[in-house]
């Protein structure tokens, strides 16, 4: 049986760029218990700073259908260490609109991702709303800006009490993801089923691997980013999260001699950092409490 969450009302704000939602294309919805898989690689140098990718056939300005989006802070955490690997959520997203206290849902989020238009009540009341009523994941599209200019920007979505810190993970047990305003609405069109990736230990080697099969690193390069990798995983799997980002940071040292080598292309080393700090940026408090 779920169990209810509850909370205090706090606001939503904070801005921030993210990485990339990636979107399957079958509409077919799937079971809680089958929601988190290892799937897909997750690097894509291409789609900017974040930490998780969507992609869908919906999305057909990009020829493989992805778009970007920031992770909630307060949510169920699918990034860094935390994710145990690349975990990926993946279920048939349905339109519930604003999904605040006293709104009719438009439709039943039950075993399927919430897609909810921010604004009126906070972010938290939305995500725990959508749990309370059996979603495995939401998704939160911005709202009409008094700006049209900031209807697409990213926020990451905080929010933990009233005068409580930014960072709460876990606090609502499902995860969710932010949007901007166009992509939502495309969502919102039509049935369709998605996947969403996290930068994670295991998909920043994946990107290493990708760069190893192009031929732009050699098997010495790649091997010596891959074995660092894996002693930040070792380390940050023991609780030794100092270590791991010192190995982290050394990693992203290394890529830039890369990059300054001319071994590296400027967007393969951006992919490959921006994951990095990410992973960075789990391996410190709060998130290293986090148990999933």
């Amino acid at each position: 049986m779920r169990n209810f969450v509850t909370f205090k009302s706090s606001t939503n704000g904070g801005r921030s760029r993210l990485v990339a939602l990636v979107l399957a294309a079958l509409a077919v919805p799937l079971f809680l218990a089958s929601a988190y898989a290892q799937q897909d690689p997750y690097f894509d140098p291409s789609l900017g700073v974040g930490d998780s990718i969507i992609r869908s056939d919906v999305f057909v300005g990009d020829k493989q259908g992805r778009v970007t989006a920031t992770e909630g802070l307060f949510t169920r955490q699918m990034s860094g260490w935390l994710s145990g690997g690349a975990a990926v959520l993946k279920g048939q997203v349905v339109l519930v609109g604003r999904g605040c206290i006293g709104d009719t849902y438009l439709a039943n989020p039950a075993g399927k991702i919430a897609l909810i238009e921010r604004g009126f009540c906070t972010f938290v009341e939305k995500i725990t709303n959508a749990y309370n009523a059996g979603a495995i994941g939401a998704i939160v599209y911005n709202n009409n800006r008094p700006n049209p200019a900031d209807n697409d920007l990213l926020i990451r979505m905080g929010g933990c009490g009233v005068n409580g810190p930014p960072s709460c993970p876990g606090l609502v047990p499902i995860p969710g993801f932010f949007v901007g305003r166009t992509n939502g609405l495309i969502l919102a069109a039509t049935p369709v089923t998605v996947k969403v990736q996290a930068a994670s230990f295991i998909a920043l080697k994946n990107g290493v691997e990708a760069l190893l099969a192009s031929g732009t690193l050699n098997r010495q390069q790649a091997g010596s980013l891959k074995d660092e990798i894996s002693a930040a995983s070792n380390a940050a799997d023991r609780g030794d999260f100092a270590t791991a980002v010192n190995l982290i940071e050394q990693f992203q040292a290394d890529i830039l001699a890369l990059r300054n080598a001319s071994v590296l292309s400027n967007a393969d080393w951006q992919g490959l950092n921006d994951a990095a700090s990410i992973i960075i940026v789990r391996l410190t408090a709060p998130f290293t409490s986090y148990t999933g």
